[in-house]
């Protein structure tokens, strides 16, 4: 987590010297590009750091999403403001944005060094240019030549490559990660003969949990028997992180593997349960 910590300072402060070095130049840097200045400040600055906070806050999308989308809204305004008014209208616009998507995807993502990276490697690229552009309009830097190699040029050259490079990390480990889980599978094997025993009373259900949803969308149990479900959690490529339950007040942090859920004196009914983003749901019926 101090990766993101960190990577969170970085975003702040990079932002602040881009709302300073706009306010520095307001009588130049006008019109169209003053407009895009506020939108990508306001866009980027929300979206790394909702990604960011919502890696820390895995459980709940309020906390990241509301601390983003002031953060976008303050960057956004006031980048634009010394602009027009107009320009910080189109900046708070886009940090709103920003940060409602940036919360989403560090919470559906949660922790990875490679997106960290990525996240941080695209903010400061992004945010190299917007100061590009500014030297540029207030005529502090000279007109390149087209057939000269420029920063922002080589700039994007480094951030596709590590995207390339992080995409193909991710699909190599998914791939060893199926691999070991073949390997391994003789072992489990043994591990749940031995379960048996200390299951033993229990009426035990299983429920995968995958990349899409979960696995059943309905189960059935019988009334007054102790019952263990098992949400099996298939892989880590997915955004389910938890399962609740208000009805059986239930809340549990999914690992990968098996998550056992016990259950005594189930009454005959229908219960709902959801994932902890509520965007998938099941329900258990007690017969």
């Amino acid at each position: 987590m101090l990766l993101t910590i960190l990577s969170m300072v970085m975003v702040v402060l990079f932002s602040g010297y881009i709302v300073l070095n706009t306010y520095k130049r307001k009588e130049k840097l006008t019109g169209m590009a003053g407009m895009m200045t506020a939108m990508t400040v306001g866009m980027m600055s929300s979206l790394a750091l909702g990604v960011q906070l919502g890696i820390v806050f895995q459980y709940d999308l309020t906390v990241p999403s509301i601390i983003a989308i002031l953060f976008g809204l303050g960057a956004g305004y006031f980048t634009g403001k010394p602009v027009s008014l107009m320009a910080a209208l189109d900046g708070m616009l886009a940090g709103i944005m920003g940060g409602m998507m940036g919360a989403m995807l560090g919470a559906m993502l949660g922790f990875s060094y490679i997106m960290v990276l990525f996240v941080d490697i695209l903010f400061i690229f992004i945010m190299s240019v917007v100061l590009q552009l500014a030297d540029q309009e207030t005529g502090k830097t000279h007109i390149t030549k087209k057939s000269e190699i420029t920063m922002p040029f080589i700039g994007g050259m480094l951030t596709v490559a590590f995207g390339i490079v992080a995409v193909g990390l991710t699909l190599f480990f998914h791939y060893q990660e199926n691999q070991t889980s073949a390997i391994q599978s003789q072992s489990l094997q043994i591990q749940e003969q031995d379960s048996l025993q200390e299951n033993a009373g229990y009426q035990m259900v299983s429920v995968d949990v995958k990349s899409d949803g979960f696995g059943q969308g309905n189960i059935e149990v019988k009334a007054g028997v102790p019952t263990k479900i098992n949400f099996k959690k298939q892989t880590g490529f997915t955004c389910i992180r938890s399962v609740q339950s208000k009805d059986l007040g239930i809340d549990v942090y999914l690992e990968k593997g098996d998550n056992f859920v016990t259950l005594n004196d189930l009454k005959p009914g229908t219960y709902k349960f959801n994932c902890g983003m509520y965007m998938y749901y099941g329900t258990i019926t007690v017969i």
